[in-house]
């Protein structure tokens, strides 16, 4: 302290200017170390998930039921399938619930299925041709991938039964009286 009030007796000017500089110096000193800051917000961010659904023309109820066939007899029936979902889905038919009677030989191993995916059921011209997914014995078909349906896609399913002739003199008698019975599943997934 003794060499601040010998300076401020000597030169109080000097002394204040002195000091005034320094707080020149310091304020600039803070001053240069700011920094230029921007901000923005984005709220109210929402996730939900999607559905995944399908409808079924012919819900709990069969794709056809052909009676009293005889050799060479072929029976239809359709079915429309579409992605009620708001997200694409991966489509599959599977078979289940067989049933033979009698059990030997297995009328389901004589029936022949054919499974053709007629595509859109609203289209009406310039339509693409149908597509065969499945052709062989009724019993033999596993699960059939049908492709990814996306939302709202449907697609008409024709299935076609055949009991194929085995020949003359009653080849086929072996099947007087025989059924098969079975259910077909439609899944999605995404």
């Amino acid at each position: 302290m003794s060499r601040l009030s010998t300076l401020w007796k000597a030169d109080p000017r000097k002394l204040l200017g002195g000091l005034g500089a320094l707080m020149v110096a310091a304020a600039l000193a803070v001053g240069s170390g700011a920094n230029f800051n921007s901000t923005s917000a984005n709220p109210s961010n929402v996730f939900s998930a999607g559905t995944l659904s399908q409808s079924n023309s012919k819900t709990n109820t069969a794709i056809l039921t052909a009676s009293k066939m005889k050799p060479g007899d072929t029976s239809t029936g359709t079915v429309d399938i579409k992605n009620t979902g708001d997200t694409p889905g991966a489509f599959s038919l599977a078979k289940s619930n067989l049933v033979d009677a009698p059990a030997s030989p297995a009328f389901s191993t004589k029936l022949q299925l054919v499974v053709k995916d007629l595509g859109d059921p609203a289209c009406t011209t310039g339509c693409p041709a149908p597509v065969t997914k499945y052709t062989g014995p009724l019993g033999a078909m596993s699960t059939l991938t049908l492709g990814t349906f996306a939302n709202n896609e449907a697609h008409r399913y024709e299935f076609a039964v055949t009991f194929p002739d085995g020949g003359a003199n009653g080849a086929d008698n072996v099947y007087k009286g025989a059924t098969s019975t079975l259910d077909y599943t439609w899944t999605a997934a995404s």
